[in-house]
């Protein structure tokens, strides 16, 4: 997985910023867009961001 990728084109915010979203606390895709910003404009990565957590349940 390329953690650099942009996952919230709007934003720009990539999927490392995600997880360290999720690694300083965020459990919930509320608490994701708070602190990083995805999601809050059109939404269209509210998907890619819901995958990116259930690969990491799945671990």
């Amino acid at each position: 997985m390329k953690l650099d990728k942009v996952i919230c084109p709007c934003k720009k915010v990539k999927r490392i910023d995600v997880l360290q979203a999720i690694a300083d606390g965020a459990v919930t895709l509320g608490q994701i867009e708070k602190k990083t910003g995805a999601m809050s404009k059109c939404g269209k990565c509210k998907q890619d961001i819901k995958k990116l957590m259930k690969k990491l349940e799945d671990l």
